[in-house]
């Protein structure tokens, strides 16, 4: 017994010296504008965001990069604070509603009994870093007029944005995320121009 408690001991400081040393995690949210207006203070037509639907992959919390044509790489310790489908979402639509104040944004589902002018779905192929170091957001998407009963007209977006900073810069990472889902808030904007 007496051999049996310094034995215990030592474990005990080891144990509590290695969770003294483990790193923090950091969390990250995608940023949207500063400058977005409030819904109640909109007027114009209704247009509908959604569904928009990502990768499995992404779904997590770790912040993922490629290593290469077929291989995924999770931080160890950089996360997002929410469900990277809930932060792309919400950061998506806060963008183009900045591009486009002349409207009334719904983010899908909506509840509104109104009938829609237009209906912009997406479906997200890719969002990462790729190994060459740029944020590569690749996305499907189609704009529908509920008025004209036309087929959705469809856009394919490549966006790739460079992170000029080192590799484990994940604030530089993680606003490259942000700068490429604003360029493709500006397309979908565009495209719903009258």
């Amino acid at each position: 017994m007496k051999t049996l408690r310094p034995l215990l001991m030592i474990g005990l400081f080891t144990v509590l010296a290695a969770c003294a040393r483990t790193p923090v995690a950091r969390y990250y949210v995608l940023a949207g504008p500063d400058n977005a207006a409030s819904a109640a203070e909109r007027t114009g037509p209704l247009i509908g965001l959604g569904p928009v639907s990502l990768p499995g992959y992404l779904d997590r919390p770790q912040i993922v990069t490629r290593a290469g044509d077929n291989r995924l790489e999770l931080a160890p310790r950089q996360r997002w604070a929410e469900p990277f489908a809930e932060s792309f979402r919400r950061a998506l639509f806060e963008q183009v509603a900045a591009a486009r104040p002349d409207v009334r944004l719904l983010n899908y589902p909506w509840k509104s009994s109104q009938p829609l002018a237009a209906r912009v779905t997406l479906d997200v192929q890719r969002f990462d870093r790729g190994s060459d170091g740029a944020v590569v957001l690749l996305a499907r998407w189609s704009v529908a007029s509920d008025k004209d009963g036309a087929a959705p007209a469809q856009r394919t977006s490549r966006i790739a944005v460079p992170v000029s900073a080192k590799a484990d810069d994940y604030d530089a990472l993680v606003a490259a995320h942000a700068q490429a889902v604003a360029q493709l808030a500006k397309e979908i904007a565009a495209a719903l121009a009258p």
